[in-house]
């Protein structure tokens, strides 16, 4: 049997532009679009066989680019969201996603675990 958390209700809140998940876990996580776009694992995004992904070159992400406009479950492994400027390539499986939270606990975990690390 699976033990690993995964989501249970995902709310979209336009105006603070992100992303809250209650996990299986009673764990609740929030994302902020910019940041999802960010970290979208896609291979044009991130790159593929030793090629760099677009957001390698961009210091700024547009408003469309950062615009939720739909998020599609891919069965029950992940969420797929797709922007406003058109992008839907990025699968986000549920144990990135969970990896991506930014909620203040999670948030002082990875500083504690990683303090020398740079943020975006």
């Amino acid at each position: 049997m699976d033990e690993r958390p995964r989501p249970v209700d995902v709310s979209v809140f336009r105006g603070r532009r992100e992303l809250a998940i209650e996990w299986s876990d009673g764990h609740r996580g929030v994302h902020r679009w910019e940041a999802l776009r960010w970290n979208c694992p896609c291979a044009v995004c991130q790159g593929e066989m030793g090629a760099p992904g677009q957001l390698q070159f961009v210091q700024r992400l547009t408003t469309d680019q950062t615009t939720l406009v739909d998020l599609r479950e891919i069965g029950r492994y992940a969420v797929q969201p797709v922007w406003q400027d058109g992008h839907d390539t990025g699968i986000y499986a549920h144990d990135h996603l969970r990896s991506l939270c930014e909620c203040s606990a999670c948030d002082r975990t990875r500083r504690v675990s990683r303090p020398d690390s740079p943020s975006r």
